[in-house]
């Protein structure tokens, strides 16, 4: 059976991992595991902040700031251990409580909630929907005006005024002359720039309009996209919809893909699911495959050695990560079985065949094998009768008669896997 998690599983996991760290935030581990960094952070800080202050100071105070200084980092470490221990505390206290995790949850999924909305951003180009401004047109400068010398009266212009008028004005015109001369070249020298700036505003304006053109085709082939994309996806949502009202088994199967991509495990025991529904038997087969117990922590607690400046971990007992694993299989177990029922409001599964096990290699040939770790089988209607708040999940499974390996920590197949030829 191949892995699914399709288009809207994917979607959903991803929605619902996001919820569990939000939830995960509100937690009392977290808050002391927030605690516990900013008391590392605090203490680091001010660890740096002495050594940084021990270059200047003097050589009487260098004991002193030794024996500060040890004290701080003594402190950080502590405040590190702090955080390790508030760490691994909300890993175990996530690995127990597998089980517990799900029940407050509603598994079913609305799938009208999956249908997308069409929505595009506006075109924001400003830059190319905005008119270049034209520059303001150049001055002309100021036209220069002849004024012709006044003539002389009375007496001087009889004592040679008259000469000396006429030869004024040649001078006012040849002046007059030079002026108009100038007048005319800066007149031209506008003009000649004023063309050169009306040029520039057509090439710009004809750029910012074949730029706009193509933005403006780009962003309509954008919105295309996102049309397509959206009617696609609303049209897989309504054949998904539609093949659950007719209970087909690849619509089932589409529709438990993603009920269990919702099913979001911890970190550190992450689950993945195989299964295939059998629409005459109404059963659904499944094949769970859980972390190999190596994957767990093993240890209890950590402490700082101020001897060695280490910190080190004491481990948990054998039995004890033992029990913790052989627990959270029989939750894991469990959990996938309510999630699927529950989920499962038009009671198109009717049995459920649940192997839960272990990907791993073989130590005597070498090979990749699974290996089974409990065997389920059960109806819908015996597995509801389960108060799940109430139970030990290991109890649970005996109720409904199922396989459990003996010793799953150490791999121990359920039943007699291997055969003996005589």
């Amino acid at each position: 059976m191949a892995k699914r998690r399709g288009f809207f599983a994917e979607m959903q996991y991803q929605a619902r991992l996001n919820e569990q760290r939000q939830r995960q935030q509100e937690r009392a581990s977290a808050q002391a595991h927030a605690r516990a960094v900013r008391e590392a952070d605090r203490s680091r800080r001010e660890w740096e902040r002495a050594r940084t202050a021990d270059a200047r100071h003097t050589a009487a105070m260098s004991a002193y700031n030794a024996k500060e200084q040890a004290r701080l980092h003594h402190e950080a470490r502590l405040a590190e251990v702090e955080l390790l221990n508030a760490e691994l505390a909300e890993k175990l206290e996530s690995i127990d409580g597998i089980l517990a995790a799900t029940l407050d949850v509603d598994d079913y999924v609305d799938l009208e909630l999956l249908r997308q909305k069409l929505e595009h951003p506006p075109f924001d180009r400003p830059d190319l929907t905005a008119v270049t401004p034209i520059q303001d047109l150049l001055p002309f400068p100021p036209e220069p005006v002849y004024i012709e010398p006044p003539a002389p009266v009375g007496l001087s212009s009889m004592l040679g005024g008259r000469k000396r008028h006429a030869a004024a004005i040649a001078d006012a015109q040849t002046a007059h002359w030079q002026q108009r001369q100038g007048w005319e070249y800066a007149v031209a020298q506008r003009n000649e720039a004023q063309h050169r700036s009306e040029v520039a505003h057509r090439d710009m304006e004809a750029r910012r309009m074949q730029n706009l053109v193509a933005a403006q085709a780009t962003y309509e082939a954008e919105c295309v996209h996102r049309r397509t994309e959206v009617f696609a996806a609303n049209v897989r949502l309504e054949k998904l919809m539609m093949g659950l009202q007719d209970r087909k088994p690849d619509a089932l199967e589409e529709y438990v893909s993603i009920v269990l991509g919702n099913s979001v495990y911890p970190d550190c025991f992450e689950v993945e699911h195989d299964f295939q529904f059998n629409g005459v038997e109404r059963e659904l087969t499944l094949m769970v495959i859980v972390p190999h117990p190596e994957a767990l922590p093993s240890e209890k607690a950590f402490k700082y050695v101020k001897s060695s400046d280490t910190i080190s971990s004491t481990q948990l007992p054998v039995k004890a990560r033992k029990d913790r694993y052989a627990a959270a299989v029989s939750q894991v177990a469990i959990r996938t079985a309510h999630e699927i029922f529950e989920a499962d409001r038009d009671a198109v599964v009717s049995t459920l065949s649940m192997t839960v096990g272990v990907s791993t290699v073989d130590s005597g040939t070498g090979l990749d094998t699974f290996v089974p770790l409990v065997q389920l089988a059960t109806d819908r209607e015996s597995f509801s009768c389960l108060d799940l708040s109430r139970v030990e999940a290991r109890a649970t499974l005996d109720h409904l008669r199922a396989g459990v390996s003996k010793n799953p920590y150490d791999l121990v197949p359920v039943g007699n896997a291997f055969g003996v030829r005589g």
